[in-house]
Order: C-alpha cells, then sequence, then structure tokens
C-alpha cells in the first residue's frame, strides 16, 4: 500500500459541506431547519466514529489490561489525529462528569456526537436521560444516544428452562426501550438509538431488543475470534438482516488484555472495506480515543488506512 500520512482537521471535514454554519453552538432553535446530520455522505470517512473515553479514564485498568502509560489525549484532539469526523462519548469510570457545559466546547467542529445514556457513570439511568436529553437541544451536531454494554447480562438460558423468551434484559426490559423511543419524539431533532452488540451476544432473543433500535454496533471482544469475523457477521445477518450497523474495530486486544496483532488488525479493516463495498455496514467506529499518542502499531496504522481508504465512495 502507498500510504499518504496526512492528519484531517475537523475543519476539513465540514468545511466543504453546508453544515459547516449549523455545527456552530448557537441557539437551541436556530438548528431546527437544519440538515439531518444522521443521513451520511457517500465517502466511507464520513461514516467513520470513534470511541470516546475521557482522557485519564483507562488508567484505572491500565494494569489489568496492560496497556502502556502515556499521553492523556481528550476525545476532540483524537479524533482530530486519526481523521475521523464522529464522535461516541462514552461515560466510563464518570468521566466526564455533570455539567457537561464545558466540556462539550471542544467539540464544536465536530460533525458528530452520539452521547451513552446506558454506560459505567455512577448517575441513574433517568438521570443520565435527561442529561443526554439537554444536550441533544442544545447541541445542533447531536445524533443519537448509545446503549453500551446493554446485553452483557444476557446469557444463555439453562438446558430445558423453557424457552429463551422466558429471560429477558435487566438493564431495559423491552417495554423501557418502547417508552424510550416514546419520550425521545418530544426533543427538537430526531435521533438515532443506537446498542452494542458482541459477536458472542447473537442469540435469538435479542431481537425484540434491537427492533426499537436504530443502528447497532457488532463487536468482537476477544481479537483472536476475529478469525471467525466472516462467519459471526453472517450469523448477525441472519438475525438482524436489515437493520444499519456500524463494524466496530479494537485497536487494542482487551479480551485478550495484550497489544492486537497486525495479522488481526488487517483481517477486521479488510473485512470492513468489504462490507462497506457490499452495503452490508454503514461505517465503523474505532475503539478508543485514550489510544491515540500512545505510539501503538495498530492505531499509527489504522490512521494510515484511514488516510487511504477515507475517500472510498459506494
Amino acid at each position: 500500500m502507498n500510504y499518504n500520512i496526512k492528519k484531517y482537521s475537523r475543519r476539513q471535514f465540514i468545511g466543504t459541506t453546508a453544515l459547516g454554519t449549523a455545527l456552530a453552538f448557537s441557539t437551541p432553535g436556530s438548528f431546527s431547519q437544519a440538515a439531518d446530520l444522521r443521513k451520511y455522505e457517500p465517502n466511507l470517512r464520513d461514516r467513520l466514529w470513534m470511541w470516546g473515553h475521557g482522557p485519564n479514564t483507562l488508567w484505572g485498568y491500565a494494569e489489568n489490561y496492560k496497556i502502556p502509560d502515556g499521553n492523556r489525549i481528550d476525545m476532540a484532539d483524537a479524533i482530530d489525529s486519526m481523521g475521523i469526523p464522529n464522535v461516541c462519548v462514552i461515560r466510563w469510570l464518570g468521566q466526564p462528569e455533570p455539567p457537561f457545559d464545558g466540556y462539550v466546547k471542544q467539540f464544536h467542529k465536530t460533525k458528530r456526537v452520539a452521547w451513552s445514556i446506558i454506560d459505567s457513570a455512577p448517575q441513574s439511568f433517568e438521570q443520565k436521560k435527561r442529561m443526554a436529553f439537554e444536550l441533544s437541544d442544545q447541541m445542533p451536531n447531536f445524533t443519537g444516544f448509545f446503549l453500551d454494554d446493554y446485553f452483557n447480562d444476557l446469557a444463555a438460558p439453562p438446558e430445558g428452562a423453557g424457552g429463551e423468551e422466558n429471560y429477558s434484559h435487566g438493564i431495559l426490559p423491552v417495554d423501557g426501550l418502547r417508552e424510550l423511543r416514546d419520550e425521545m419524539k418530544s426533543l427538537k431533532r430526531p435521533n438515532d438509538l443506537s446498542v452494542v452488540l458482541y459477536s458472542h451476544q447473537l442469540y435469538p432473543r435479542i431481537k425484540r431488543y434491537i427492533d426499537y433500535c436504530d443502528v447497532v454496533s457488532f463487536w468482537t471482544w476477544h481479537a483472536t475470534d476475529l478469525a471467525a469475523l466472516q462467519d459471526n457477521f453472517k450469523r448477525y445477518r441472519e438475525l438482524v438482516p436489515d437493520k444499519p450497523t456500524l463494524l466496530g474495530t479494537y485497536m487494542w486486544d482487551f479480551g485478550n488484555c495484550k497489544p492486537i496483532t497486525m495479522e488481526l488488525m488487517k483481517l477486521q479493516l479488510d473485512f470492513a472495506l468489504e462490507q462497506f463495498k457490499e452495503g452490508q455496514i454503514e461505517g465503523m467506529i474505532f475503539h478508543c480515543t485514550p489510544l491515540v499518542g500512545l505510539d501503538l502499531e495498530a492505531v499509527e496504522y489504522s490512521r494510515k488506512w484511514i488516510a487511504e481508504y477515507g475517500d472510498l465512495m459506494r
């Protein structure tokens, strides 16, 4: 590959569109007529997201995951460095802390911002929802809400337990999702509801939850399982054939607590490119912002890959 290494500024992502002026944080009512940012441009780069954690949040678990210490980069700077226009703000270890007025200023030129309402932060679901709803009405580039690790307590039912239909999810049941969808209608603009799904969670009963979500982000937790990515994604598509999907792309093997091998890093990026061309995925999410600036081979390779393929159209 002949890589053209270039760090794209956030200004470049919006400067050639009609959205530039709409992304300035102005009065809440001034963007009600703006274009729907949930609609992507046909190029791959516009469909790239980064999983955002606060600059100091991985280090509490760095010893467990064997992550090297280093640069405490924050979200907007990280996506700028990677050439990625969109960020999912996923609160981890309580960060960022409310109120968010000062924190979100860094996103004034970020094209799209999604925000977690199920995550590891200490507030209740109702509190997280209220805070995210307020941000949605204040930020013209706010496009949706994330349910992180939503299916983590969804285990296979014991043999002979009477069928999967007897097992429901504890964080937010189906009725809760239905109620959330109704509440989202009261916001100034429509927002997407996205959910995290791992390749080891492909139980048929997840479909009744996913039916209430707009977007699925599909992840492989153990990098060693990427060898089965093609088969697992096929199983996912058999279960969820037409839901818009972002392919989650780890740049560290968190499941095995070690750097991801370049063979597996290239495998998942090659697979993502193929699925994008075929229209099977809407885009990708790179994980995660605190890894940027640590001089990791997988991060640098991803940065070069984005520079080379970001302009690919479909």
